[in-house]
């Protein structure tokens, strides 16, 4: 919180004290620079209105929070500006309509931008209280229903004294009160709950789409644990007959005299919003936040991966900072990686392939990492590493011996820590906005080649994860982070992490070691089929190649196939095209999982020859390159650097 322009409030002085009579000495000019004084602060929606007159029937109401303090009525206790800077968002709309999903979306906004908020869902405290054998189905919603009545009415007060609780202690700032709130007398109640102390506003959520009501419906009916261990039909009909229960009482936002956002349609990626009366800072950046995040829609079958550069020599050397190169492997990484992507891609229903985005930061080394991925890329100096100041190119021991004081300044608060002439983790999160901001109006999935502590900022928004966590986020080095959004705004996360060592003569797999999950130990999953436009495979045998596919699909004007089906590898002298081999054994019958590559024949001599050096990726252009020739011999998908000897037994590369 901060203030821009401080009112001006001379001392009063009183009977007694030096005065004379006890009356102020406030000069004429310095009582007109304290009206006209303005408090600029992290939350301004002004109670100075004609409803708030009304709902108190008091002049403190309409007071400026500059006087707030000093002028107050005997009617209307007066408020500290500790409650004053309080804001709690009360959520309105039937069921189903995407309520859940906009609450998620803002507890990640606003706790990675550093306002403590928390999510009070009433459904939640309804389902804790109910009695064991106690069946709520739509009869319990009933307005007739005196049990539902009484039972819904304890959840709503238990859920209130939770919120109150939580935001008058030092660490509440803005509480989202999740519910239907559909008629105008629960509203009412909650305004006279709230009104005085806390800011509030409303934001009302209206889908008319039925395609997407009836896809928000089965999402519930598989995840809700009011239908756990029901069939989805019948968990349906009752749910829809609930909604009906709702919808008899269902009074929309009307009162023009409330602060409230009403979102029409705006979570099926279309419609349009009603803003009214909002203002002040959060809740400024509330709506602009809506207006991104509900461009996208709710059920958008799009992916985001985040994946760190390939290991670069500075990683070698434990320097921080820098733009320095890829090492061996990390170059081994950047060649494996557009055949780990492109098996993930997801599919629209008539099987094209959603378009991809690969967006990296303007170091070398994102660059390098990104190279071979054929799609189109963009480079943000946003992305880049955490400004390391004059600490840049040291490692943590020449840290420790010749800056000790920076070493432990930074070891006690690792988020607030801010590098001499260099930048904090707070300082990258707030950088990092308006990269949110794109990711989440994006309807096309997004690569994101990034770095360790660029990547930890971004991973934890999208996780929900505590902001002092934030600083110790695992972020391996070559490991995709596969992000699905769902339904509900949170994400499914799969960690993949991609060997890229081979012992010699051993046969190159693609396997995806998947981490420990629920309780049960790491498993083995293998590699998924191709799937779309690779035809089957045997050895070296020419195929049509899964790249290739990709840029008739992606960019129609892009290059050739390498080799026509069931003919060799080669396309010919002079040909462009693209290679294409089995990183697996194939099963009779099988499409197999194909890797492609853009490396030159050469490369494939060098790489695994001892004491070769392996090509450079170009950074000339991002746009689409020449393609090699056929394959012959090693796999790319996983090679060792040259002149390394990976231990025979294999396995998945310690991270």
């Amino acid at each position: 919180m901060w203030e821009i322009l401080k009112s001006f409030r001379p001392k009063d002085k009183q009977a007694g004290g030096g005065g004379s009579g006890g009356a102020s000495s406030e000069s004429p000019s310095a009582l007109r620079l304290r009206k006209a004084s303005v408090n600029f602060k992290d939350l301004n929606i002004s109670a100075d209105d004609e409803d708030d007159e009304r709902d108190t029937g008091g002049d403190a109401a309409s007071a400026s929070p500059a006087t707030t303090s000093v002028a107050t009525s005997p009617r209307v206790p007066p408020r500290t500006r500790l409650q004053r800077n309080k804001l709690i968002i009360i959520m309105v709309g039937l069921p189903g309509r995407g309520k859940t999903f906009l609450c998620n979306k803002l507890v990640c906004y606003l706790n990675w931008l550093g306002h403590s908020t928390r999510l009070f869902n009433v459904g939640s405290y309804r389902r804790l209280q109910k009695h064991s054998g106690e069946v709520q189905d739509a009869t319990f919603f009933d307005r007739n229903n005196p049990h539902g009545m009484e039972a819904r009415q304890r959840a709503l007060l238990a859920a209130l004294d939770d919120l109150t609780t939580w935001l008058n202690s030092d660490a509440g700032q803005v509480a989202i009160f999740d519910a239907t709130n559909t008629t105008h007398e629960r509203r009412q109640f909650l305004v006279a709950k709230f009104h005085g102390n806390y800011q509030y506003m409303f934001i009302e959520s209206i889908c008319t789409d039925e395609k997407i009501l009836e896809q928000n419906y089965r999402y519930k009916m598989r995840y809700s644990p009011d239908y756990q261990g029901m069939g989805e039909e019948r968990a349906l009909a009752d749910f829809k007959a609930r909604i009906t229960k709702y919808e008899e009482v269902y009074e929309p936002l009307e009162d023009r005299t409330r602060h409230y956002i009403k979102l029409i349609d705006m979570v099926t990626g279309r419609g349009h919003m009603d803003i009214n009366r909002i203002s002040g800072y959060i809740p400024g950046k509330i709506v602009f936040f809506l207006m991104q995040v509900c461009k996208a829609g709710m059920a958008q079958q799009r992916k985001i991966w985040l994946t760190r550069h390939g290991e670069s020599l500075y990683n070698l050397e434990g320097r921080i900072g820098g733009d320095s190169s890829l090492a061996p492997r990390g170059e081994m990484y950047s060649r494996a990686l557009p055949n780990l992507l492109i098996d993930r891609l997801p599919l629209t229903a008539d099987d094209t392939p959603i378009p991809v985005s690969v967006w990296t930061s303007t170091l070398k080394r994102t660059i390098q990492t990104a190279a071979y991925l054929p799609f189109p890329k963009l480079r943000w100096k946003a992305l880049d590493e955490i400004h390391a100041g004059s600490c840049d190119g040291l490692t943590y021991e020449q840290i420790h011996q010749d800056h000790p004081d920076e070493f432990a300044a930074r070891a006690a608060d690792k988020l607030r820590y801010r590098y001499p002439a260099g930048e904090s983790y707070l300082d990258v999160i707030q950088r990092l906005e308006p990269v949110i901001i794109e990711l989440e109006r994006e309807k096309e999935c997004v690569c994101v080649v990034a770095h360790q502590a660029v990547l930890r900022a971004l991973y934890g928004y999208f996780t929900s994860a505590k902001l002092a966590d934030i600083p110790t986020l695992e972020i391996p080095l070559h490991t995709l982070i596969e992000l699905l959004p769902r339904p509900d705004g949170t994400m499914q996360v799969d960690l993949v992490p991609m060997r890229v060592d081979n012992s010699p003569g051993q046969q190159p797999t693609s396997t995806i070691v998947l981490p420990a999950m629920d309780g049960h130990p790491a498993a083995q999953k293998t590699p998924p089929q191709v799937p779309y436009g690779a035809t089957q495979a045997t050895g070296l045998s020419g195929a049509s190649s899964l790249a290739s596919t990709i840029r008739r699909g992606l960019f129609p004007s892009g290059g050739s196939e390498g080799g026509r089906d069931g003919q060799g590898g080669s396309s010919g002298e002079g040909a462009c095209g693209d290679a294409c081999v089995p990183a697996a054994p194939v099963a009779p019958g099988a499409r197999p999982l194909v890797v492609a590559t853009d490396l030159p024949p050469a490369a494939y001599q060098a790489c695994g020859s001892e004491g070769a050096a392996a090509p450079e990726p170009s950074l000339a252009t991002d746009s689409e390159r020449t393609t090699p020739h056929a394959l012959g011999g090693q796999s790319p998908a996983v090679m060792s650097p040259p002149g390394s000897h990976a231990p025979s037994g294999g396995g998945a590369l310690p991270l």
